[in-house]
């Protein structure tokens, strides 16, 4: 790992979980499925979820605390190379209103698919 840069990494056991909840909580975030924890200098700081096989739905938080605009830039655009080399030809990234990439995502490619709520159940 190199320090001061975040990384896409893998969950280490079951508590980082809660923990990570914990976390996306002080920026008023939900955690959904997560399947890959960020960490910056050994922390965690964010996580993607990362669906499966067609056109997956990815998930995430990062800290706007810990991760720069920057980070989060190239974090997502790692995430969009994972999808595409598991062989998606698309991905959806549901944001909030309230997030500070609801402005910028269509300059980063991505086209409004239309309004909704998203609803989850733990099975």
């Amino acid at each position: 790992m190199i320090n001061g840069f975040p990384i896409i990494d893998r969950f280490r056991g079951e508590d980082e979980y809660k923990q990570l909840c914990e976390l996306a909580k002080t920026d008023n975030h939900g955690v959904f499925a997560p399947t890959h924890p960020v960490r910056k200098n050994g922390e965690l700081v964010g996580y993607f979820s990362i669906a499966p096989q067609g056109v997956p739905i990815v998930f995430a938080w990062l800290s706007t605390e810990h991760i720069l605009p920057r980070e989060s830039f190239a974090l997502i655009n790692t995430v969009e190379n994972h999808v595409a080399l598991a062989g998606n030809v698309a991905m959806c990234l549901p944001v909030p209103k309230t997030s500070p990439f609801y402005g910028v995502m269509e300059s980063m490619g991505y086209v409004p698919a239309g309004e909704y709520t998203f609803f989850v159940k733990k099975l």
